[in-house]
């Protein structure tokens, strides 16, 4: 390897980034029609993109505030959001629905 180059090929010991099961298809689906339905698809781009290093975190922070979300919002989507957000696939399969996705 030459000084000052990286080598690209990823360890075989890393584990690689899964696809998203079926149920987070459909709440990514859900998602990014809900976003684009109130006309927030490039805020939610522009967040999420630079956001992306602090998304785990903001997964955490929603499994701690869960008790109080859940008095607003439905118990199942605050723990599906959280999830999302703690997923990197995920996550990155929002962004992908969201930048395919024609603005409504």
């Amino acid at each position: 390897m030459k000084p000052g180059s990286f080598e690209q090929n990823p360890s075989p010991n890393l584990p690689q980034p899964a696809v998203a099961p079926i149920e987070d298809q459909e709440l990514l689906d859900t998602l990014s029609e809900t976003l684009c339905r109130y006309g927030l698809r490039m805020p939610a781009l522009v967040a999420l993109e630079a956001g992306r290093p602090l998304a785990f975190l903001g997964g955490q922070l929603l499994w701690i505030a869960q008790p109080a979300l859940s008095l607003f919002f439905p118990d199942q989507a605050v723990r599906q959001l959280a999830q999302v957000l703690e997923e990197p696939a995920a996550l990155a399969a929002l962004m992908t629905r969201l930048e395919t996705r024609e603005s409504e």
